[in-house]
């Protein structure tokens, strides 16, 4: 099979249209697999060997996925690994092994109270009254005097309102996400439990908007009027850029990470300019700025991206992002289990298969009612 066959069979079955006749080549690919096809495909960067990369695919997939199913068994991590790699530069990549195997669980798995998250916000206006936005149709909307529209795909656009600036601010739930662009045309992605407070109108020299939680930019140029985000005593500067804010409360740090352009962060007692692949951490009730030179921005905004990833992330790490995600209470009975977690899996796991994974992970657990998770040493 070459390369273009393979990318178009992976973006069918991805979008649940390929045959039956279609997965079988798929499979039969995958169990026919031959190393020597990796070297025929496969391109990476300087700062990485070929054999790092496969080495690093092997570990997170051996952390990160279900054990393999019946029907290919035959696949070993290290052969899976390989083959991904060749996928990924066919534009199937890692999602299609995951969605194989995703197809096998979902037939067995039971419907239980503990879903992924999905689009959901309320945006309160400025008289103070909240709006749920799922309740809101596509189309044009005015809200009290303010034009927007939500677009087929759930996102809100705000139009052009003149000089009506007033404020607005958008709030996602545990179990969220949501994207609008603000009225200069910057548009916004939020993770679960995050807000952003914004005009409705951008009137004088700058552009400034606050927010909590973890927030994505990508910023509409305007050299005359840079764009200000504030997130607790931290400020971020930029003219137009591309850059991910991760600030919730419960964190330790307050992590800016930088993917095009270029931002400044600013503290009370110092700044630090940040160029594309870098970030800064602020520790609150701390004015200092760690600056990280090289970090991996694709592991920042995975989120975005509908999944999670890890690389030698603690147990409690872990357990705060799927909380938020999978709205659960996470509470731990004795010592806080030892151990690191390494590897990506999708957002829109189920509960069955997000159990799986946590069996994987050798991490002792018990669902309880009302959405409690208990972790045991």
């Amino acid at each position: 099979m070459d390369k273009k066959e393979l990318a178009i069979l992976s973006e069918k079955y991805l979008a649940g249209t390929a045959s039956e006749e279609e997965v079988g080549r798929l499979l039969q690919w995958y169990n026919s697999y031959d190393a020597q096809e990796l070297t025929a495909h496969v391109t990476v960067e300087a700062a990485e060997t070929e054999d790092s990369l496969k080495e690093r695919m092997y570990r997170r997939l051996q952390v990160a996925t279900q054990p393999p199913q019946r029907r290919i068994a035959r696949i070993s991590y290290r052969k899976v690994a390989a083959a991904v790699l060749v996928l990924i530069m066919a534009g199937g990549g890692y999602y299609l092994f995951s969605k194989i195997r995703k197809r096998d669980l979902v037939a067995d798995a039971t419907p239980l109270p503990v879903h992924a998250g999905g689009d959901k916000a309320t945006l309160t206006l400025a008289d103070g009254s909240a709006v749920n936005l799922d309740s809101i149709g596509a189309g044009q909307v005015t809200l009290q005097g303010v034009k927007m529209e939500k677009t087929q795909h759930g996102q809100i656009v705000y139009k052009n309102n003149g000089n009506a600036a007033v404020n607005n601010v958008l709030r996602t739930p545990r179990g969220g996400q949501f994207r609008v662009t603000l009225p200069d045309g910057t548009d916004v992605w939020l993770n679960a439990a995050s807000s952003i407070s914004y005009p409705t109108a951008f009137t004088g020299s700058s552009r400034a908007v606050s927010v909590t939680g973890e927030v994505y930019f990508e910023v509409a140029a305007d050299a005359k009027r840079p764009f200000e985000v504030k997130v607790n005593d931290v400020d971020v500067l930029v003219l137009g850029t591309h850059f991910n804010i991760n600030a919730y409360d419960d964190e330790q740090t307050i992590k800016t990470t930088l993917l095009e352009g270029a931002v400044l962060v600013r503290t009370p007692g110092a700044f630090k300019h940040l160029e594309p692949g870098q970030q800064a951490k602020v520790t609150p009730g701390n004015n200092q700025i760690e600056w990280l030179k090289h970090v991996d921005v694709n592991s920042a905004v995975a989120w975005k991206n509908g999944y999670f990833s890890f690389d030698d992330a603690d147990i409690p790490t872990v357990m705060r992002q799927l909380a938020r995600w999978y709205n659960i209470d996470v509470v731990y009975e004795g010592k806080v289990p030892e151990g690191t977690f390494t590897g990506e899996i999708g957002r829109n796991l189920t509960q069955n298969q997000l159990m799986k994974i946590l069996k994987q992970a050798r991490i002792n657990f018990k669902l309880e009612e009302e959405r409690r998770l208990v972790i045991y040493p």
